[in-house]
């Protein structure tokens, strides 16, 4: 069996003493077999701006264990990359200033640049 997490995101993941990784809340996740490539999905799960694009568009493709490799490189490039964005205010007037490749995109837009 694998777990497919669903929620990977910098809230969590927490670091024990010697600050290694841990990955914690595991509410949404799913268990399936490996043998199986992909895995039915009955609602979209996650956390906007984290969660891969095929999970709410059903036109994209199928869920797989990918769905969380997308769920690590928006966190790796939301922390590492862009980490010099200010806190979030969760009562936004748009989406855009939660959605990570969004504010990328408005970034650039803007003519701002990103220091990486």
């Amino acid at each position: 069996m694998q777990i497919l997490h669903f929620d990977i995101k910098p809230h969590n993941i927490l670091l024990d003493k010697y600050f290694d990784p841990k990955i914690s809340e595991f509410g949404l996740a799913k268990l399936y077999s490996r043998d199986d490539r992909v895995m039915t999905r009955t609602a979209a799960r996650g956390t906007m701006g984290y969660m891969a694009p095929e999970l709410f568009y059903k036109n994209i493709g199928r869920v797989s264990h990918k769905a969380d490799i997308y769920s690590f490189g928006m966190l790796l490039m939301d922390i590492y990359m862009a980490g010099r964005r200010r806190t979030l205010n969760p009562f936004v007037d748009s989406l855009s200033q939660i959605y990570f490749p969004s504010w990328i995109y408005d970034q650039f837009n803007e003519g701002k640049d990103l220091e990486i």
